[in-house]
């Protein structure tokens, strides 16, 4: 195969324990038309060792000597890849056994150059939130939509649109060109170097006019021990983690987050912060996407009793953040702490009007020890894609 269609790209540093899964799920797909990358970032042996065990596909395998920051091994992943369309998939992270079959018909229907979608989610047994060990959160969908770029754009720039809805490369394959003119445009893939995986989705989204939409989730999120996400999702469990990825990144929560706002590690100031530090480097002259901080206060208090155990915490940035924006906060407006008992999520989830959104499983008591095993259960549970919309 001189040519293929997909490249998916694995980066990895140091996490054999899940690298091997992720990568089994990516080499059991049917098929010759795709490659994999493995951008090794200053590993131990193990991961050699388990590329090399891998003979079914093409891999293509590249070390670091000396550890990067996440965007610079992201970015020679992607110089590495030779496909028309091109993902990333974390290490913790799998594919499901249909996952590029389903790609290959959306694509072939829609003629699409940037297919996203939501993502199941595996919780491994090792993950820091305890009450979510070894759970599998099943989602539901089935229909394919054609999706506008500039309104998801303004979306999440104005933050009605969450960074997990948006078109990332984590949560998505784009064609080369896209990737190339990103690229050629800024002279890297990340010109903003904090949260790349959320930059990627600004990117894209700046590129393209439309892309397709699957509602039927392609890939399973694994949130496992060293996952950096989870350690901003609960902050009171995650210090450690934070900081171990900050050393690994050379860059310290203060240069994380924009000066306009606090340094803290509040999940809600990150993400402010990445759309700040978007705007600035991104569209400067774009007034539609400026990033209005008002409303942030309000939701940093209407999120206090998301996390309780961290409710101290995030009070006292409400507090630093409004006062370093100038805003007055009305005592009544600011919820008692409501403590709740934690208990593991099991069966059906329904929203607001009672529809059946996603189902939560009992790992333990199904079998799973991993991601190749959520990710095989997930794709039992879901149903077939049944409507295209042309993008």
């Amino acid at each position: 195969m001189t040519s293929p269609r997909f490249s998916i790209l694995i980066p990895t540093r140091d996490r054999q324990e899940t690298f091997v899964h992720a990568l089994a799920t990516v080499a059991a797909q049917p098929g010759d038309d795709f490659e994999i990358v493995v951008a090794d970032n200053a590993s131990r042996p193990g991961i050699r060792a388990a590329v090399e065990a891998i003979t079914s596909v093409p891999i293509r395998y590249l070390r670091s000597d000396t550890a990067l920051n996440m965007d610079a091994n992201w970015e020679r992943g992607l110089d590495a890849c030779q496909g028309e369309f091109i993902t990333i998939l974390g290490d913790d992270d799998g594919f499901l056994p249909s996952t590029l079959e389903a790609v290959r018909r959306i694509l072939n229907v829609t003629r699409a150059n940037l297919l996203s979608w939501p993502c199941h989610t595996y919780w491994w047994p090792d993950t820091i939130v305890p009450w979510n060990r070894n759970t599998l959160v099943v989602g539901y969908g089935s229909k394919v939509y054609s999706a506008d770029s500039r309104n998801t754009l303004v979306g999440f720039m104005n933050g009605s649109i969450s960074f997990g809805s948006i078109p990332m490369l984590y949560n998505s394959f784009a064609h080369r060109s896209l990737v190339g003119a990103i690229k050629q445009k800024y002279g890297t893939y990340f010109p903003v170097p904090y949260i790349p995986d959320v930059v990627s989705g600004v990117l894209l989204l700046s590129q393209t006019g439309r892309y397709a939409l699957s509602t039927r989730p392609l890939v399973v999120r694994g949130n496992s021990g060293r996952s950096q996400g989870t350690s901003y999702w609960c902050r009171h469990l995650g210090a450690k983690r934070r900081e171990e990825s900050q050393k690994d990144e050379k860059s310290p929560l203060e240069a994380l987050i924009h000066p306009s706002l606090i340094p803290s590690p509040n999940l809600h100031i990150l993400l402010a912060s990445c759309r700040l530090w978007c705007h600035e480097v991104l569209f400067p002259s774009d007034e539609e996407l400026k990033v209005d901080l008002g409303p942030l206060v309000d939701e940093l208090v209407a999120s206090l009793n998301f996390e309780p155990e961290a409710y101290d915490d995030n009070l006292a940035d409400v507090r630093a953040l409004a006062a370093k924006l100038g805003r007055a906060i009305d005592p009544a407006s600011i919820p008692p702490v409501q403590v709740r008992p934690r208990r593991p999520s099991s069966g059906p989830i329904a929203d607001e009007k009672g529809n059946l959104t996603s189902l939560a499983v009992n790992g333990n008591l199904a079998g799973l020890q991993n991601i190749h095993d959520a990710s095989r259960l997930a794709e039992a549970l879901v149903p077939e894609l049944d409507t295209f919309i042309r993008a």
